[in-house]
Formats: C-alpha cells, sequence, structure tokens
C-alpha cells in the first residue's frame, strides 16, 4: 500500500513538473517581444550566465529566447565566432525540436536566414522540419513555422509547399492565408511572361483577401493590404486594387500606425497613380522617412516607367530626388536612370519594377 501511494504521488508530482514548464513556456513564448529588447542590451557576461543556467534547465524557453535574440542581432552585425555559431544552432535545434508551434519558432532569430554562416545546422533544421511536419501533418502553427524557416534560407519551393499545407489545413488562420499569399505574391513578380504575372497574381489576391477577411485588427490589415493593392492590380481587379489602396493609405494617417505607414503610402500611391496615370500619385509616394525594405531594395519604379513612355519625364526626375532622400543604398543607380532620362533614353529600372 505504502509503495503504492508513493508512485501515486511521484506520478502527481511528475504532472505538476510537467504542467509547470508547459506553462512557463507559454509564458515566455508569449513575451517574446520584451526578449527582443532585453537581448539588444545583453553584455557578453550575461550570454554566458544564460547558457551556464541551461546547462541546470535546458527547459528554460525564456532563456533560449534571449539567447537567440542576441545571436540573431549580433549575427546581422557581422560574423559569430565559433563557439557562438555552435550555441545558435543548438538552441535554435532545441526550439525546433520541442516548441515547433511557438510563436518564436516561426522568426527569423531560430532559423539560419540564408547567411551560410553555419551550413552543416542549416541543413539539420531543415531535416528535423520537415520531421517535424511529418509527425504533425495537420499542425497548422507548425507548418506555418517550418514554412518561414525555409523562406528565411531562401528556399522558397519548399516554403511554397509548406505554406499550401497550412493554408489547406485551415484557410482561415491569417498567418497561414498571409504566408501563402506572401509566397504567390513572390511569384508574381518573378514571373517571366504577363500571363504567368496575371495567373500568380490571381491566386496571391485570393488568399490576401482570406487573410484581409480574417485580420484581427487594423494593424494586421495594414501589414497586407499594399501588396494585396499590388496582386489586386496584376489580377486586373482595378476597381478592388482601389479600394484596398485607398485603405491602406487611410489606416497610414492615422497616429496609431505612424512608424508603420511608409509601404501603405508608397505602395498605395503607386497603385492609384497606375489605376489612373497620374503624376501627382507618383510624387505623393516618395512622400515617406523611409523603412529597411524602402531604404534597402529601393522604391518601386512601375509607375515612373509609365509616365515616361507618356513624356512626363519633369515629374519622374523629381520623383528621382524625392526618392534620393530615403533610399541610402541606391548603389548608383538613381543617378544612372537620370542621366538615361536627360538623355532621352528608357533607364533599366530592373528589379525596381517589381520591388
Amino acid at each position: 500500500m505504502a509503495k503504492r501511494i508513493a508512485l501515486i504521488s511521484m506520478v502527481a508530482v511528475l504532472l505538476l513538473m510537467a504542467g509547470y514548464f508547459s506553462l512557463r513556456n507559454v509564458v515566455a513564448d508569449q513575451l517574446e517581444p520584451f526578449y527582443v529588447a532585453w537581448s539588444m542590451d545583453l553584455s557578453q557576461r550575461g550570454v554566458d550566465q544564460l547558457e551556464r543556467r541551461l546547462k541546470f534547465d535546458p527547459y528554460n524557453f525564456a532563456d533560449r529566447i534571449e539567447l537567440l535574440e542576441y545571436y540573431s542581432f549580433k549575427s546581422i552585425r557581422g560574423n559569430l565566432a565559433p563557439d557562438e555559431l555552435m550555441n545558435r544552432r543548438r538552441h535554435t535545434l532545441w526550439v525546433i525540436q520541442h516548441e515547433p508551434a511557438s510563436t518564436v519558432a516561426g522568426e527569423l532569430a531560430a532559423a539560419f536566414n540564408g547567411d551560410n554562416m553555419d551550413v552543416e545546422g542549416q541543413q539539420e533544421g531543415k531535416d528535423l522540419w520537415l520531421q517535424q511536419v511529418q509527425a504533425r501533418p495537420t499542425d497548422v502553427r507548425a507548418l506555418h513555422n517550418a514554412g518561414e524557416f525555409f523562406s528565411f534560407i531562401d528556399d522558397w519551393k519548399q516554403a511554397e509547399e509548406l505554406r499550401e499545407r497550412a493554408y489547406t489545413a485551415q484557410p482561415t488562420n491569417y498567418d497561414a492565408a498571409s504566408s501563402l499569399a506572401v509566397t504567390y505574391w513572390r511569384d508574381a513578380r518573378h514571373s517571366s511572361t504577363n500571363d504567368q504575372r496575371t495567373s500568380w497574381a490571381i491566386k496571391s489576391l485570393k488568399a490576401y483577401e482570406q487573410a484581409l477577411s480574417d485580420a484581427h485588427n487594423p494593424q494586421q490589415r495594414l501589414d497586407i493590404l499594399p501588396d494585396a493593392a499590388q496582386a489586386a492590380y496584376e489580377a486586373g481587379e482595378y476597381d478592388r486594387a482601389g479600394a484596398y489602396a485607398n485603405e491602406a493609405i487611410n489606416l497610414a494617417s492615422q497616429t496609431e500606425h505612424a512608424s508603420n505607414s511608409d509601404d501603405a503610402v508608397h505602395y498605395g500611391n503607386i497603385v492609384l497613380g497606375r489605376i489612373v496615370t497620374a503624376t501627382a500619385d507618383l510624387l505623393k509616394s516618395a512622400a515617406i522617412k523611409g523603412n529597411p525594405h524602402l531604404d534597402s531594395f529601393g522604391p518601386n519604379m512601375m509607375l515612373a516607367k509609365e509616365l515616361l513612355e507618356k513624356g512626363q519625364s519633369k515629374t519622374v526626375l523629381e520623383y528621382f530626388d524625392q526618392c534620393s532622400k530615403f533610399w541610402s543604398f541606391d548603389q548608383g543607380k538613381l543617378s544612372q536612370w537620370r542621366t538615361a532620362v536627360l538623355a532621352g533614353k528608357a533607364p533599366d529600372f530592373g528589379e525596381n519594377l517589381y520591388y
């Protein structure tokens, strides 16, 4: 009898501990934005302390999140030391194995972001994710996170397959629908023919509209409206393109969205300008401060190209001037395009027709 009581007590303790660790990890996952901020101020001493703590408490998800954010930011600023690469690999693989449905598992910090600094770890991550989705064929969150992982390492074919599986499992899931829409919109932008671009844009628009119908708040709508407007235009749905562009611009004008307004202003006005071939909209699209995406890849030049074809070179040159105020990594492109326009030639806008 005493042995039975002792056994029951031990099982109860183990269940309580399992419940505690599970709850602790759920809370840590929800607090991920705070760990991002804290990781920016981590000293080497703080990193070492977290690493030591994990040796005694390997299921401390909070410490792993903070360390992953730290290594992610450091890898962007420069190369990681060999021991740091191994630490990042270990933590990333732990998240994939133990928390594949967590929010963090779908973030860049829990990936290898195509940097090729750890090719072996990247391959281990790919293999482990494929094992996880095979074991969890209907787990929408895990499928979505796996798709994010493969997109971060530029394996777009695998990412698309996983995102399609997530969307099929639950079409009304905002993350699943919006991620698939982004993938199809990328396919549209990289299409080699107009027919292909239209076909992919139609598929993208369908997924975007599903995500818009399932958005939980205005911010989620604002996140995808600029691309939804562009996809609608390329799909030939001009009324819907105009509606989405106007909604994006209106949301961007609200104070609470001021820090996330540049894409909406830029692409929203580009779409409106293309619908009516308006010079004013081109200049409005450049009335922004810039953001990481526009500062690096640069502004969209499709409306500028269409206006040049109608002889509106003065407005396009003014657009170049405005873009130079936020596009700090243009690698001389604006100067080259300006020279071409002044010489009466058509600039080679390249990928900036579709960025």
